[in-house]
């Protein structure tokens, strides 16, 4: 593929993973707005909210350095991780092994927002950054293990290799089921939103950030969602469409993987709507068992099944 139009993919990429992400939001709430009979807000008040808190400035309750950087350093994280993604056929950012590298900065985004939460003297922020740790703790094993299960079945650590060379075997059947679960559960969505549980502990780890600051850590939260959503869309097209040898199929991929992701999050809203919060000692038994239940599929990818 010409370098012209990979250029043109990483673009258009890139314009996908700043723009769409609040409007994945907005289509959330409107979407649990209808469950509940209510109107909703329009699809684009999440890009309001965020430009308000954008240009409204930040009341810094401590001089630590790390409560003013530790939303940027998430934001970064996460831009990080979309760009290791496919879009159509094209990586922005693609050199060997980054399934390893988009694991960890994945998993950076809650690190900067649990160290976020410990910068400062409130409880509520440290109770919240607790629960983040716990979650962390549980969920990150399991879906080490889960990739794991993706790499040796494809034989490579790149994520592109693996998401265009997967074999269909009982052990991925079982590794698609889990990690939609665990996907979910590092998204932080309701039910598993433990750490930011605004009726409890008022926003956890956020609950002393305000204005830009705070605009800032839930843009970071946005792009990790779509992230993640969009490499669990990637591994449900790509290794089953074949070879994207023209740039005119790299387009209708892209155009899939987009479609497919605006789908999928009114199914999230409404498994949101429809459910309420967990305990965290809930969440981290279900995370312990799920991990278990990883090493199985892990066993049986080893075993050719």
């Amino acid at each position: 593929m010409e370098t012209a139009v990979k250029l043109g993919f990483s673009l258009a990429g890139i314009i996908i993973m700043l723009l769409l992400p609040p409007y994945l939001e907005g289509i959330a709430r409107r979407v649990k707005a209808r469950l509940q009979y209510r109107r909703g807000p329009p699809l684009s008040q999440t890009w309001y909210d965020l430009k308000k808190l954008f240009s409204m400035p930040s009341v810094k309750p401590t001089k630590r350095a790390l409560f003013t950087w530790a939303p940027y350093l998430a934001l970064a994280s996460a831009i990080s991780a979309a760009l290791l993604l496919p879009y159509g056929s094209v990586v922005p950012v693609d050199f060997g092994f980054n399934l390893v590298v988009f694991f960890y900065v994945v998993v950076l985004v809650s690190v900067f927002l649990m160290l976020a939460g410990l910068a400062v003297q409130n409880a509520f922020s440290h109770l919240g950054s607790a629960r983040e740790m716990q979650i962390i703790l549980t969920v990150e094993p399991l879906i080490a293990i889960l990739y794991g299960v993706l790499a040796y079945n494809s034989g490579s650590l790149n994520l592109y290799t693996i998401l265009t060379g997967l074999h269909l075997t009982p052990s991925l059947v079982l590794t698609y089921m889990l990690l939609a679960y665990a996907l979910y559960v590092e998204s932080g969505f309701v039910p598993f939103d433990i750490a930011e549980a605004e009726q409890e502990v008022i926003g956890g780890p956020l609950s002393e950030y305000s204005g830009r600051l705070l605009g800032v850590f839930y843009y970071a939260i946005y792009i990790k969602r779509f992230a993640l959503l969009w490499f669990f869309i990637s591994l449900l097209t790509l290794p089953w469409i074949g070879p994207i040898e023209t740039s005119g199929k790299a387009a209708l991929v892209l155009a899939l993987q987009f479609i497919l992701t605006v789908a999928f999050y009114p199914i999230i809203a409404a498994l949101e709507a429809t459910n309420a919060r967990l305990r965290i000692d809930h969440v981290v038994k279900m995370n312990t068992r799920a991990f278990f239940a990883g090493l199985i599929i892990l066993a049986m990818a080893f075993m050719g099944w």
